[in-house]
């Protein structure tokens, strides 16, 4: 119960295990993320190698004996069970799919984490395929995707523990069926349709019959359309000063956790934009700011979390211009004297010009031209015309666009003006300089402008915007980072936890130190060596699947390497407070440490996920398109089986019944329908489509 540093007194309690000697920190920092996702009850925060611990005489100590060590009980739950020995309490923040929070993987492996994972995936596919080459070669494809690889001696020796868990436990268990038994089981669930008894209006046979003579199995869960099995937000990549505040407030406002750390983020890129920068290469230079857009329907209660991110942000302008006020209101009274003493020497010179002196009217000339009225705090707007926007860029050389609505896209699209206008979004973004000549209003110039811009916006608005020849062709969608959150409509809880005051206070805390930095100049923050290794191997990692698996996304996931050297320079600076360095010397220059670069890359792999759903399913292709139509014509009728031909009697969108076959092929992949064919007397091929039940069931 003592104060330590800026956290308030409080229990605390330290749990020492004995192990055998470790002298690599890297090694030690590993088992401890292991003791962490097996026991989430232990500090995600406290998780470096460097601790160290203070005494206290009246600590009460309790020592319990045990036969098994730490690392042991960890090694068997890797292998065994990849779910967290120990469940996290109903106060603890939880994610999308209502379970404690934990680091997402995505799609690389990190270091720290390879050992772990990948002897988890090996246990999985020993498991479902047995010791077999089809399992070893699902293992290897894993194997890949640890950054960076991993040994091949460490390989061998992860896939041999997982052939003797395979041999000496598996197999011993009376429960488990081998792969090929299992087979032989299950084989007529290929033959006969999958329908459950106590989900069916009535028994379907072999032949659709209803006479219930055919045993009838259990249907899989379709593979939706438009919910894809997106990863979850990594929380643990983001900054101690803004992890509690993200996952307590998820809890709280009972939204997805991507919503709000997304949001965040973008906070993040606000607060410091055209303050900072980071250097690539000694040619490559990326701006800070970012485009952030999460996709959810009107009840996912965005405003309440738009509001909550923001607040600092908000508070912070309204005390800086009440400070700001009486020398607001000085600068223009300043101006209004030049003003006064140039009209005197216009008259001056106008009654008798020989006795005007040149140099005094050069003088205030000069000094009307180059003054600048303070201007109050505008640190982001909402509803605003292009005009508009460029003007308030003008006035400071940055500024954010923060809205629960996507008002600005109908802006763009031309509700304002008869023609599209989206330069300034394309330059604000890259920090290109903007110049804008109107009739009727002065030439405006802005050299390093630095926008931001966060919105959260139904899927017809985020629909509209995909489909748009003219963002897409200009590369306006290109420059947004998409999240596609998993609703949480219908599971959410009345009684919450709310946002504790130490989390609220510490997110506040690091939004006004970023705002209160003032840089004549944009500050550069470089690269570590190993930072700048680990960048280079994602980008010749990604580059040619720009022609491949990304192709149908490359205008975006050509600016992802970018948007990751964004994403470690915003973690770089938002990892610590700052400003307090001034009191003592100048603060020490900003690297990104190989440690953030790994979470900026996580970052990167998140985000190119959702990217790809959301280019997928919003513009989606006519076969798609026509797929859905099938579905909510044959849900809406209730039909449990149909023909082609019998589709074609009550819908007119098909010309014939061939045009069908792609997209109900497309159904009966995704696990909507399933395909019987057979024979008739004449020797002509009759397809019966069987609907899912689980599509009329009400709990799903």
């Amino acid at each position: 119960m003592k104060w330590k540093g800026s956290k308030s007194p409080r229990p605390r309690f330290h749990i020492l295990f004995p192990i055998e000697r470790i002298t690599s920190a890297d090694e030690y920092k590993a088992l401890l993320k292991r003791l962490q996702k097996h026991l989430p009850v232990f500090d995600e925060r406290a998780l470096d190698a460097g601790r160290f611990y203070f005494g206290n005489k009246e600590a009460e100590v309790r020592f319990h004996e045990g036969e098994t060590s730490i690392i042991e009980f960890l090694d068997k739950h890797d292998l065994c069970d990849s779910e967290p020995s120990f469940k996290l309490s109903d106060n603890t923040a939880e994610d999308s799919n209502n379970k404690a929070t934990q680091p997402k993987l995505g799609i690389i492996i990190p270091e720290g984490r390879r050992n772990s994972t990948l002897s988890q995936i090996a246990a999985k596919l020993i498991k479902r395929y047995g010791d077999t080459g089809k399992a070893r070669s699902e293992f290897m494809l894993n194997c890949d995707r640890c950054s960076p690889p991993l040994d091949s001696k460490e390989i061998e020796s992860i896939w041999k523990s997982a052939q003797k868990f395979y041999s000496q436990k598996v197999l011993c268990d009376k429960s488990y069926i081998p792969p090929e038994e299992y087979e032989k089981q299950h084989r007529h669930t290929k033959v006969s349709p999958a329908v459950d008894d106590g989900l069916c209006k009535k028994g379907l046979s072999k032949g659709g019959n209803g006479s219930g003579d055919t045993p009838l199995t259990h249907w899989d869960k379709p593979v939706p359309f438009d919910n894809p099995n997106l990863p979850t937000f990594p929380v643990h990549t983001l900054p101690d000063t803004v992890r509690g505040f993200v996952t307590a407030l998820a809890e709280s406002t009972q939204t997805p956790v991507d919503m709000c750390a997304c949001s965040v983020f973008a906070v993040l890129a606000l607060c410091i934009q055209g303050k900072y920068k980071i250097q690539g290469k000694p040619d490559w230079i990326e701006p800070l700011n970012l485009y952030v857009v999460s996709i959810a329907e009107p009840s996912e209660r965005e405003s309440a979390v738009i509001s909550a991110v923001s607040a600092p942000v908000t508070a912070y302008e309204a005390e800086e211009n009440e400070r700001r006020a009486p020398e607001i209101e000085k600068s223009k009274m300043d101006l209004r004297i030049l003003e006064l003493k140039q009209k005197q020497f216009e008259n001056q010179a106008a009654n008798n010009k020989d006795k005007v002196d040149s140099d005094k009217i050069t003088r205030i000339a000069g000094e009307i031209a180059n003054f600048k009225v303070k201007q109050p705090l505008k640190l982001y707007v909402d509803d605003i015309t292009t005009e508009k926007l460029i003007s308030e860029l003008a006035k400071n050389g940055s500024t954010a666009i923060i809205s629960s609505e996507g008002g600005i896209f109908d802006m763009l699209k031309g509700m304002y003006s008869k023609n599209v206008n989206i330069d300034v979004f394309l330059k604000a973004y890259s920090g290109d300089t903007i110049r804008l000549d109107r009739v009727n209003r002065p030439s405006e110039s802005i050299k390093d402008p630095a926008l931001t811009i966060l919105l959260t916006v139904q899927p017809s608005v985020i629909s509209g915007v995909m489909n748009n020849h003219t963002f897409r062709g200009r590369g306006l969608t290109a420059r947004f980072l998409y999240c596609m959150p998993r609703s949480l409509v219908g599971k959410r809880r009345f009684s919450t936890a709310p946002i504790p005051y130490e989390a609220k206070q510490r997110y506040r805390e690091i939004i006004e130190d970023m705002l209160s930095e003032e840089n004549d100049e944009p500050e550069l923050i470089t690269l570590s060596p190993e930072a700048l290794r680990l960048l280079e191997d994602f980008s010749v990692s990604l580059e040619p699947k720009l022609r491949g698996e990304y192709a149908d996304i490359s205008d975006w996931a050509g600016k992802l390497v970018g948007n990751v050297l964004r994403f470690a320079g915003i973690l770089t600076r938002a990892n610590r407070i700052r400003c307090a360095e001034f009191a003592f010397d100048d603060p020490q220059p900003l690297v990104v440490s190989a440690d953030i670069m790994q979470n900026a890359i996580t970052l990167g792999s998140y985000f190119i996920h959702h990217a790809k759903a959301v280019y997928d399913f919003m513009g989606a292709d006519e076969t798609t398109a026509d797929a859905k139509y099938i579905l909510n014509a044959v849900t809406k009728r209730g039909l449990e089986s149909f023909t082609r031909r019998d589709f074609m009697r009550f819908s007119k969108r098909f010309s014939k019944a061939a045009d069908m076959q792609t997209p109900l092929t497309m159904l009966v992949d995704r696990g909507f329908l399933w395909e019987q064919s057979e024979r008739s007397n004449n020797n002509k091929q009759k397809n019966t489509y069987f609907v899912n039940p689980l599509l009329f069931s009400e709990d799903e």
